[in-house]
């Protein structure tokens, strides 16, 4: 947790939030230590700015559902 803090900039505190919102969930050891890849780290910044800009959790959840469909749909389309 202290390494994805220091590379985000964003509390453990809000970091565990974004968890319990299930707006992030990192791989974990068998220990129960997360483990965060760089997708989470983006994640968490992501998440971050957008709660700057005055978005809430819920929104957020919307706005990253949003995105992760437009994604899988420019994939389709790239095959084609």
């Amino acid at each position: 947790m202290s390494v994805a803090v220091k590379m985000t900039g964003v509390d453990s505190h809000r970091i565990r939030k974004y968890e319990e919102a299930r707006l992030l969930t990192p791989a974990r050891t068998p220990g129960g230590q997360r483990l965060f890849s760089d997708r989470d780290i983006a994640q968490i910044r992501e998440i971050a700015a957008l709660e700057r800009e005055g978005v809430n959790l819920k929104g957020i959840e919307k706005i990253i559902v949003l995105k992760e469909g437009q994604e899988r749909v420019g994939s389709d389309n790239s095959t084609s």
